[in-house]
Parts: structure tokens; C-alpha cells; sequence
């Protein structure tokens, strides 16, 4: 048997049965091609990150690693519809997990096109929106969460945020101070939004490894792929946001030419080999 589950928020906040059945809610898809969690990877499509011994993790919770017991949850009242902050499916061994959002807790009139039924209109309190794939699957046997985007579960998992390699105000003000920059148009850390403050942590890291001569070769590198960064009297003239991703991109060494036909490129995320 196949159980949903529905997680409520406010003073209310627990997990309530919705509807049990024998045929499963999500296909469960396959998982062979799953990498550890990258912050700066981009995942192909048939791609997954995963965490490994989820069970040991501080933002993991009960629910999910507890054996399901149905009879310990009661069915989901009707006043406590509008307050489904997520759904949680319980499908052989695996918990599958989809955020909701209000425009998934629908509550309007639907026509029903069902194949080979005429059309009706459907007077229906609340739907729910379920999606095809969900936004993280649980693996109780093996111990591994499944998931694409992290964005989508830092609710759900309070505190799986740690998992974002981003810098703190603090770091972020220390690389905008190195001496190979020019902060210009009142440009400051209040600027530096969430992508460049997660290619600062590895530039940051990559510059403090460079050598005197590599770093001399960062003005004429950047020269060769983009010009709208300026380098004069020594330094690196920032004062927006974009001219310091190109900068950034630079550190990280994220422009290069393809050996066979010269083709110049900017990897979105890379891998190490």
C-alpha cells in the first residue's frame, strides 16, 4: 500500500494522511547517473545529486527515517487544507517528497477532459497539483536522498542550506578589498547577490593558491575572451554586478578554447578528471 501524506504549517505544523492506495503516486526514476552534491554543477538532465547517509544528517527528520506506522497518523482536516506546505509519499522504500506552493492548491472550477468522456465541469473545492517527478526521493534502504535542485528542498529540510558553498559578508567585503580591484559607482557587499557570492568562495580560494606569475597572467586571460572589465593602473575596475561575474569567471578559469576548432566558450559548471 501506497500512503500520501500531507506536512502542515503554523501552530498546527504535522504530518496528516491524505489518501492511501495500491497504485504508486510517483514512478520512481533511475538513479545510476547521481553525483554528490556540487554547488557549482549544473546536472545534465538525466542527472541527480544525491546525499549519502542521509539518516546522520542534522536537517534529516524523523518522518523519514522512522518505520511508517499509518495507524499513527490521522486523516488531513478539511480547514487545514490551505496550510500544505508539502506532500510526502511513502512508496515501497522510498519517501518522495514535492513542495507546494499556493498555486498547486488550487480551489476554482476545472473541466475534466478525461480520454474518451465528454467534457464536465467540475465544481471542486481543492486540488492538489501533483508533479510528475517529485522534488527529492528518499531511498530508506540505501540511505540516499535524491534531489535536483537544492532550492527546492531548503524548506522542507531546515537547514540542508549549509550544502550552498556561499560567502558571508564578511568573506565577500575581504575579496571586494583585494588590491587587484577597483570598487567603483558605489558598487558594495549589499550588491553581491547569491550566484557571485558562491563563485567568490572559489575564487577566493583559487587566488590565494596562484602563484605571483599566475596571477600576472589574469589581466591578459580575461583580455582574450571579454572587454568589458577594465584593467588599468594595476587593478580591476568593477562597478556592477555583471562586470564582477565576468571577473569572477575569470578566477575560476571558466573561459577556455576547444582544442580541435578554436571555439571560444564559458563552461557553466565544471568537473575535475
Amino acid at each position: 500500500m501506497n500512503y500520501l501524506l500531507a506536512k502542515t504549517s503554523g501552530r498546527t505544523k504535522a504530518y496528516y494522511i491524505v489518501l492511501s492506495q495500491e497504485d504508486d503516486v510517483y514512478q520512481i526514476p533511475s538513479f545510476d547517473n547521481s553525483r554528490s552534491y556540487q554547488d557549482d554543477y549544473k546536472l545534465e538532465s538525466d542527472e541527480w545529486f544525491k546525499i549519502e547517509n542521509f539518516s546522520n544528517k542534522n536537517y534529516c527528520h524523523n518522518f523519514f527515517i522512522e518505520a511508517f506506522d499509518a495507524t499513527a497518523y490521522s486523516s488531513l482536516p478539511r480547514d487545514l487544507y490551505p496550510k500544505i506546505e508539502y506532500i510526502t509519499v511513502v512508496q515501497d522504500q522510498y519517501v518522495c517528497v514535492q513542495k507546494l506552493v499556493k498555486s498547486m492548491v488550487l480551489r476554482k472550477k476545472l473541466i475534466n477532459l478525461s480520454l474518451n468522456d465528454e467534457p464536465q465541469l467540475l465544481n471542486i473545492d481543492y486540488t492538489l497539483v501533483i508533479n510528475e517527478v517529485a522534488d527529492a526521493y528518499y531511498n530508506k534502504t540505501d540511505d540516499i536522498l535524491y534531489f535536483k535542485r537544492l532550492s527546492a528542498i531548503t524548506t522542507i529540510f531546515d537547514g540542508i542550506y549549509e550544502l550552498y558553498n556561499e560567502s558571508t559578508d564578511a568573506e565577500t567585503d575581504s575579496f571586494l578589498k583585494l588590491d587587484i580591484l577597483n570598487i567603483a559607482n558605489n558598487y558594495t557587499v549589499n550588491d553581491v547577490k547569491t550566484p557571485n557570492r558562491r563563485r567568490i568562495k572559489a575564487a577566493m580560494e583559487k587566488y590565494a593558491n596562484f602563484s605571483e606569475e599566475q596571477k600576472m597572467q589574469l589581466p591578459s586571460y580575461l583580455q582574450e575572451y571579454v572587454h568589458e572589465v577594465v584593467f588599468q593602473d594595476g587593478k580591476f575596475n568593477i562597478s556592477t554586478e555583471k562586470e564582477l561575474t565576468i571577473l569572477l569567471n575569470c578566477f575560476n578559469q571558466r573561459y577556455y578554447t576547444t582544442e580541435i576548432d578554436g571555439e571560444k566558450r564559458l563552461a557553466n559548471s565544471v568537473t575535475t578528471i
